[in-house]
């Protein structure tokens, strides 16, 4: 946001009303951002300037609809607009275009459409009462996208981005996994983590287990990381059953659930496994006491938008403990994000 504009910062008084007024308008400005990607309109800037009516007709908008989004959008430093009316990318604009290293078109479209975006509006209800509500869906978040594949592809692209980041880290740190062989990615989506796995052991096989709209960009990903011949996807569901493999795999998975299927989904990791396979788990682990954390921001989303949580390594453990499983690394990859890599073992 340019410094200069705040519509609250304005009517505001007192220590603290700069911080304050940012994160009262976060609900525009997100928005704002949002819209943008969704539209395509970076990718159409990327270009050369253009005026609002020229941009309307190329990315299907109303002219004076977008030239008054276009105006808050260049108050809010996403682009600039020189005298005859062009608008033109800056930096922070540039980052929602889809074509750019780092791009955050898939965070802006996939993280704050619906059902996303609305359940934030149902927190003080969530909070008097812990049930996730999502209007957008009867059957939850996941619903939503099972009846919206093109949202579903957005949010895949989104939680792929992270994903990317979390490999990122993976091969910074030269991690291999303690068990190899046969790995099953459970509810891997576009499959980036196990494109890295089986980059890492060439000798593995891979297997992507998810729903139908969540694996729709999964074959062209693992045949760009130059791993399709080794990888079989599936199609299925993690509550019910999973392949059996060597080494089963659930990144960003348990902290969408309760205690109750958290220990459903591991014990038929189990159930698919044998003496010596192995489980890896990838969270944003929470800090054993209240310390600052990112995780406790993620933790606060899975209560809205499906009832879980994250938890603390032990907790875990006394999860995992009773299925089958004995905790024997713990891996912390916490340059960026407080993600940690939990390895168990199956007894």
């Amino acid at each position: 946001m340019a410094d200069e504009l705040s519509l609250y910062e304005a009517i505001l008084e007192g220590p603290g009303s700069n911080q304050l007024a940012r994160l009262l308008e976060g609900m525009i400005t997100a928005q704002v951002a949002s819209v943008l990607a969704r539209l395509g309109v970076p990718d159409q800037l990327a270009g050369g300037p253009s005026a609002a009516d020229e941009l309307a007709s190329g990315v299907g908008a109303a002219p004076d609809a977008l030239y008054r989004l276009m105006t808050v959008a260049s108050a809010y430093g996403l682009v600039s607009r020189d005298s005859a009316g062009r608008y033109s990318l800056t930096e922070a604009g540039e980052l929602l275009r889809s074509d750019v290293p780092g791009s955050a078109r898939a965070l802006a479209v996939g993280f704050l459409g619906p059902p996303m975006w609305e359940i934030f509006g149902r927190l003080t209800e969530v909070v008097r009462n812990p049930e996730p509500v999502n209007p957008a869906a009867p059957g939850g978040v996941y619903g939503y996208y099972a009846g919206h594949p093109e949202q579903a592809v957005w949010f895949a692209r989104a939680m792929g981005r992270f994903t990317a980041v979390l490999v990122s880290q993976l091969a910074k740190a030269d991690f291999q996994p303690l068990t190899i062989g046969r790995i099953v990615d459970v509810g891997g989506s576009r499959g980036t983590l196990l494109g890295y796995l089986l980059q890492a052991v060439p000798t593995a096989r891979g297997v992507l287990l998810d729903r139908a709209e969540a694996l729709a960009e999964a074959p062209g990903y693992l045949s760009s990381a130059g791993v399709a011949d080794r990888a079989e996807l599936v199609t299925g569901d993690f509550l019910r059953e999973v392949p059996p493999g060597d080494l089963h795999v659930l990144s960003h998975v348990l902290h969408n659930w309760d205690d109750e299927h958290v220990r459903t989904i591991a014990r038929h990791c189990h159930q698919a496994g044998h003496p010596g396979s192995g489980l890896m788990i990838i969270e944003y682990v929470l800090p054993d006491d209240a310390e600052p954390s990112l995780a406790h921001i993620m933790d606060l989303i899975m209560m809205l938008a499906l009832g879980g949580r994250e938890r603390t390594r032990a907790q875990f453990e006394a999860l995992l403990g009773p299925v089958g499983y004995t905790l024997v690394r713990d891996t912390p990859v916490t340059d960026v994000l407080p993600w940690r890599v939990l390895e168990f073992e199956w007894r």
